[in-house]
């Protein structure tokens, strides 16, 4: 269950235009999924990771079937109902052989480029403590799981 909330809290079958690098010595590459969803506030809820249809695996109550996965969300605070840039929240959960470390950002911005129902166009900058910065430019599909669950 632990993985669960770190995937949520933290918390594309789209993709992103490159690898992600490295943070904190722990190497993330190209994600598989690339999802969103929106709270009643509009506020929007990206989540990249390298586990592929992450939108069933949020819905399922099993955990992922593998043992090694990053799972990164980003979070905005204000409503997104058109292009522009907005400051967003970021975390990235690694898991390793079932041991989970946990990474916060200290600076983010999302610039959305398109706005659609059911996908959305943007560019993820990134950084971290510690100055690893991940730069993505993705295209993401809406997922009907309540991302911002466990979220204050």
């Amino acid at each position: 269950m632990r993985w669960f909330v770190c995937l949520v809290c933290a918390g594309f079958l789209a993709g992103c235009d490159r690898s992600f690098d490295e943070v904190d010595g722990h190497k993330l590459g190209r994600p598989e999924s690339v999802v969103f969803a929106r709270n009643q506030s509009g506020h929007m809820m990206f989540v990249l990771s390298n586990l592929p249809n992450l939108c069933d695996t949020l819905a399922s109550a099993d955990p992922p079937a593998i043992d090694d996965y990053w799972v990164l969300s980003s979070w905005t605070r204000l409503e997104v109902d058109a292009p522009g840039e907005y400051a967003t929240e970021a975390f990235v959960a690694v898991a390793t052989n079932s041991a989970i470390d946990e990474y916060e950002t200290e600076v983010g911005e999302l610039d959305v480029h398109r706005v659609g129902v059911d996908a959305i166009k943007a560019r993820l900058d990134l950084t971290f403590p510690g100055g690893e910065r991940i730069k993505a430019r993705m295209t993401a599909e809406l997922c009907d799981e309540d991302l911002f669950l466990g979220m204050h």
